[in-house]
C-alpha cells in the first residue's frame, strides 16, 4: 500500500483528503504544517506529499525547498492542493521549487485520484531532476516575499468585503388581520337608526369572507333571550335561500318586506313585527355586513325612509371601516414594533440563544399560539438540535427521544416550505410523536423552514392546543417570524465566521513577518536568533515601560523586521568579515532607508515602520538615516536601539568576540545621553537586574 503524506492546517481538509485517499487503498500520514510534515518524512518517508501553501510555522512552499534540499527526501513527488494561490505566477514559482503538480481546490475526487496516479505512475518510471539551487538567493526570496504580499493583499480584500456588511433582509409587515368591527360603534349606530326613526327593532350581520358567512354582531331592540334562543337560525351564508339576509349580502341591493305575514322568506322568531328592511352595510366595493330594520306595523318603509335609513347605514359603514382600520393600525404598529425589537435584538446581541428565544416570546405573543420552539439544523453532520422553546408541557428525556421529537421539523426541512399538520401525519410517521401530541394536547401544528441565502438553517415549530384556522395574516406574519430568525441565525453565523477569519488573517500577517525574518537570518547566518532575541526582550522592555495592546503587537512586528532593509545589501559587504569602508558604510548604512521603501506600501505595518526605519537613531542626533534626536525618534525605535546593541555586543560576530555582561552594561550606561534616551535605560538596567547579576 503506498503511503501518502498530506500537510494542510484546516482538519476538516486533512479529514476530507484522508477519507478519500484511504477508500482508494492508500496508506496517509498527515502534518498540520511544514515543520510536522518535514519530519514524519524523515521518520517514516512516504511515496508522495500533497500540501497546501499557506500554513503557520512553516508554509508549503519552504517544505518544498526543504525537501528538494535534501538527500534522501528529493526524490518524493510533490504536489500542491491550495484554494488562496490560484495566481499563475504562483504555479509557476511552485514548479521552480520542484514540484510536481499545482491543484486548485476544490476539485472532483476522481480528478484529483487521476492526478495522483499520473504524478506517481511518471515518477516511477522517471526520476525527476531536482531543480538546482538558485545561484542568487536574493532572488529566490524576493519571489518568495511577493509572493506572500500578493496573497496577504488578497487576504485583506476578502476581508474588506466581509466586513462590507451583508444587506440584512427586513420584510414587510403583514396585512391587517380581519377584526370584527367594534360592539360599541356597532351598537351606538343601531341605537340611532332606531330611535332616529321610530322603529322597533335593529340588527346587523357581519359578514365572515372566509367562511362566507352572515353572523348577529349587534343589535337593539332584540332581547336577549330571543337572541339566545335563536342564535343557529340568526346565521346566514352567502346567497342563500333562507331568509332574506344572505340573498341581499349576494346582490348588494335593498330588500324590502312590507307585510311580514305574507312573505314566505320571512323567518318568524317575534309575532309582532310585521314589516321589515334589508340594507346592505357596503365601503366602496367591499362588503361589510347587512343591516335589519324591524316595526310592527305593516308597510312602514316609504322610498324617502329606505334613502333615510341607506345614508344612514352608509354612515354605518364609515364608523365600522374606521373602527376596524384604528384596530388594524394598532395591531399594526404593536406588529412593527415586535419586529423591530427583534431587529434591533439581532443587531446588538451576539448570543443566539437569547435572540431566538425573544422571537419565539414573539411568535407567541402576536400570534397567540400555545408552545413554539426554533430547531437548528447542522447541514455538515446532517444533525438536529433545539434551539430555543417555551410553553411545552413535556421535555425531551434521552437522545431517542428527542430525535422522535424532530420528525416533524425534519419533514419541513426536507420539502423546505411551511407545513401544516393536525395530527395525522404525525401518528403514520412516529408512533412516538403521536405520544409526545397527546401529551402536549396539541390540536394543530405549524413548520416553517428557516431560510437564508438558500440555506436551511432550521425549522420554526408552533403548536395550538385548540382548533384553529388562520387567516392569510396570521400566517403572513408567521413567515415573517421564520425570515427574521433566519436572519439572526444567519447573522450570528457571519459574525462569528467573520471573528474566525479575523483571527486567521492576523496569523497569515505575523506568519508573513515570521517568513520574512526567517528568510533574513538565513540570508545573514551570523544574526540567526538574533531577531528572536530582541523581539522577546523588546516586548519585556515595552511591557515594563506600560505600553499595552496592540502598540505591543506593532513593536513586536517592528522588532521582527527591524534588518529587512538588509535585503538589500549586497552579500559581499553584509557578510566582510572585517571593518567595512566608508563606501561600504554608504551603503550599509541605507537599509533602514530600504526597509522602509519595502514595508511603507503595506497599510497594515504602517505603524511598525518605527522600529526598522528609525532604529539607528541616536538620542544625541548623530545617528542615521535621518539624524533626528531625543524624543523626535519614536519611542519604539529608542527603546529598541537598547535592546538592539545589548544584543549584539554579547553576541559573537565576524569581526570580534562577544562582549561579557559586565562590559556590555557599562557600555550601554556610558551610552545614556549620546545614542540611548536615558530615561530608557534606567528602565533597561531594572529589567536586566531582575533576570542577570550585574
Amino acid at each position: 500500500m503506498k503511503k501518502i503524506l498530506i500537510v494542510d492546517d484546516n482538519p476538516q481538509n486533512l479529514y476530507f483528503l484522508e477519507i478519500m485517499l484511504l477508500s482508494n487503498n492508500f496508506g496517509v500520514n498527515k502534518a498540520a504544517n511544514g515543520k510536522e510534515a518535514l519530519k514524519l518524512a524523515h521518520d517514516d518517508p512516504p511515496e508522495m506529499v500533497i500540501t497546501d501553501i499557506l500554513m503557520p510555522v512553516m508554509d508549503g512552499f519552504s517544505l518544498c525547498r526543504e525537501l528538494k534540499n535534501d538527500e534522501l527526501l528529493k526524490h518524493i513527488p510533490l504536489i500542491f492542493y491550495t484554494a488562496t494561490y490560484t495566481d499563475p505566477k504562483d504555479e509557476e514559482f511552485a514548479l521552480s521549487l520542484g514540484a510536481d503538480r499545482f491543484l486548485v481546490k476544490p476539485l472532483e475526487p476522481s480528478e484529483m485520484l487521476k492526478a495522483i496516479r499520473d504524478v506517481m505512475m511518471l515518477s516511477e518510471r522517471t526520476l525527476k531532476p531536482v531543480p538546482p539551487e538558485p545561484a542568487d538567493n536574493e532572488n529566490y526570496y524576493k519571489a518568495y516575499s511577493e509572493t506572500l504580499v500578493r496573497k496577504l493583499e488578497e487576504k485583506m480584500l476578502q476581508l474588506e468585503r466581509m466586513n462590507k456588511r451583508l444587506t440584512a433582509l427586513y420584510q414587510a409587515s403583514c396585512e391587517m388581520v380581519n377584526l370584527r368591527a367594534s360592539s360599541e360603534v356597532t351598537h351606538m349606530v343601531l341605537r340611532t337608526v332606531v330611535e332616529t326613526a321610530g322603529y322597533y327593532q335593529a340588527n346587523y350581520f357581519e359578514f365572515h369572507d372566509q367562511e362566507k358567512l352572515l353572523l348577529l354582531a349587534g343589535s337593539f331592540g332584540l332581547s336577549a333571550e330571543t337572541e339566545t334562543t335563536y342564535r343557529d337560525r340568526l346565521a346566514f351564508k352567502l346567497g342563500e335561500d333562507k331568509g332574506v339576509v344572505g340573498k341581499v349580502a349576494e346582490t348588494r341591493k335593498v330588500v324590502v318586506l312590507p307585510d311580514t305575514t305574507a312573505d314566505p322568506r320571512w323567518i318568524r322568531l317575534d309575532e309582532t313585527i310585521l314589516s321589515a328592511l334589508f340594507v346592505p352595510v357596503q365601503f366602496e366595493t367591499h362588503l361589510i355586513g347587512v343591516m335589519g330594520l324591524f316595526s310592527k306595523e305593516k308597510d312602514a318603509f316609504k322610498t324617502h325612509d329606505i334613502q333615510n335609513i341607506t345614508s344612514l347605514v352608509n354612515s354605518l359603514a364609515v364608523a365600522i371601516v374606521n373602527s376596524e382600520t384604528e384596530i388594524k393600525l394598532q395591531r399594526q404598529l404593536q406588529k412593527i414594533s415586535a419586529l423591530h425589537n427583534i431587529d434591533m435584538t439581532i443587531n446588538s446581541n451576539i448570543d443566539l440563544h437569547t435572540t431566538l428565544d425573544g422571537i419565539i416570546q414573539v411568535s407567541m405573543e402576536e400570534l397567540g399560539v400555545d408552545a413554539a420552539d426554533i430547531v437548528l439544523f447542522n447541514r455538515y453532520s446532517l444533525s438536529y438540535d433545539f434551539s430555543a422553546g417555551r410553553g411545552f408541557k413535556t421535555r425531551p428525556v434521552d437522545a431517542q427521544d428527542r430525535r422522535d421529537r424532530m420528525a416533524m421539523a425534519e419533514r419541513v426541512i426536507m420539502e423546505r416550505k411551511l407545513v401544516h399538520d393536525r395530527g395525522a401525519e404525525l401518528f403514520r410517521s412516529s408512533p412516538a410523536m403521536a405520544t409526545l401530541w397527546a401529551k402536549e394536547e396539541a390540536k394543530e401544528y405549524w413548520g416553517v423552514p428557516l431560510i437564508a441565502r438558500g440555506e436551511v438553517k432550521g425549522v420554526l415549530e408552533v403548536i395550538m392546543r385548540r382548533k384553529f384556522d388562520p387567516s392569510p395574516d396570521w400566517l403572513g406574519y408567521l413567515e415573517t417570524l421564520a425570515g427574521q430568525a433566519a436572519i439572526a441565525i444567519d447573522s450570528i453565523g457571519m459574525l462569528e465566521e467573520l471573528q474566525r477569519s479575523n483571527i486567521d488573517l492576523r496569523v497569515a500577517y505575523d506568519a508573513t513577518i515570521e517568513g520574512w525574518s526567517k528568510a533574513l537570518d538565513l540570508r545573514d547566518n551570523e544574526t540567526e536568533n538574533h531577531t528572536l532575541r530582541v523581539v522577546d526582550m523588546s516586548l519585556r522592555l515595552a511591557e515594563k515601560m506600560g505600553i499595552k495592546n496592540d502598540d505591543l503587537i506593532h513593536i513586536k512586528r517592528g522588532a521582527m523586521l527591524h534588518d529587512i532593509g538588509k535585503m538589500g545589501v549586497p552579500d559581499e559587504i553584509l557578510h566582510k568579515p572585517g571593518p567595512l569602508t566608508d563606501d561600504e558604510w554608504v551603503i550599509m548604512r541605507q537599509h533602514p532607508q530600504f526597509a522602509y521603501e519595502m514595508l511603507s506600501t503595506i497599510s497594515y505595518l504602517h505603524r511598525a515602520l518605527d522600529i526598522p526605519g528609525s532604529h539607528h537613531e541616536k538620542w544625541d542626533g548623530t545617528g542615521y538615516p535621518r539624524g533626528i534626536k531625543g524624543e523626535q525618534i519614536p519611542l519604539a525605535a529608542r527603546l529598541f536601539a537598547i535592546v538592539d546593541v545589548w544584543d549584539a555586543l554579547r553576541s559573537d560576530r565576524p569581526y570580534r568576540k562577544a562582549w561579557p555582561d559586565d562590559k556590555v552594561v557599562e557600555y550601554i550606561k556610558e551610552q545614556s545621553g549620546k545614542h540611548f534616551d536615558p530615561a530608557i535605560v534606567e528602565i533597561f538596567l531594572e529589567l536586566l537586574k531582575s533576570d542577570y547579576k550585574v
